[in-house]
């Protein structure tokens, strides 16, 4: 007879591997912090075995309250956005916003594809002109910019003003915060544009 467990290597192997699996889980952690998706560790924790009230309570204020809070918040906007009245109307709900969105985007697909047909006539105009002799002529499309195509270019230019700002205000702050005169000479500047 024999003192040690027979199945106490089995029960240690299984503790190795368990404790991997939670050490993965708590790294994956990390980026679903970093990705806005915190809810998903007690799942996977829950799923591997942990305690799955614990983990149900970290689901459900992780992911739960904060669904509950947006419902709410689109709750009261539907309810009360049509009592408010302005000089141009109603304030829309959640629907006529969600429908605008819609339209815009079906607006872009069918400007992005006005521009794809231009530029395949375009194209065969080319042909046909290079076919003849001809130097080929090269025009870009014109149309509205679209609601995208909007944001892409007000996004482009904020980075590029911090960007500049960087550049310019940052050398300027050594400077001030290094010289007593720097800072004498830029300080009148300073005030003004505060």
């Amino acid at each position: 007879m024999t003192t040690v467990d027979p199945n106490f290597a089995d029960a240690a192997a299984r503790e190795a591997r368990r404790a991997r699996l939670f050490a993965r889980i708590n790294k994956a952690d990390a980026w679903f912090k970093v990705l806005g998706m915190a809810w998903m560790t007690p799942i996977l924790r829950a799923v591997a075995g942990d305690n799955p009230k614990a983990q149900a309570r970290e689901v459900w204020k992780l992911l739960g309250v904060p669904l509950l809070a947006i419902a709410i918040f689109l709750g009261l906007w539907a309810t009360l956005a049509p009592r408010v009245q302005t000089s141009l109307g109603a304030i829309p709900g959640p629907l006529q916003v969600w429908e605008q969105v819609e339209n815009l985007h079906a607006d872009h697909v069918r400007t992005m594809q006005d521009a794809a047909d231009f530029y395949a006539r375009q194209d065969e105009r080319n042909a046909e002109r290079i076919a003849n002799g001809q130097e080929p002529r090269y025009r870009s499309y014109t149309g509205a910019p679209t609601y995208y195509q909007q944001i892409w270019t007000s996004i482009k230019t904020v980075f590029f003003g911090f960007m500049l700002g960087t550049i310019i205000a940052v050398p300027l702050g050594i400077a001030g915060g290094l010289s007593q005169t720097a800072n004498a000479a830029m300080n009148p500047l300073i005030q003004i544009f505060k």
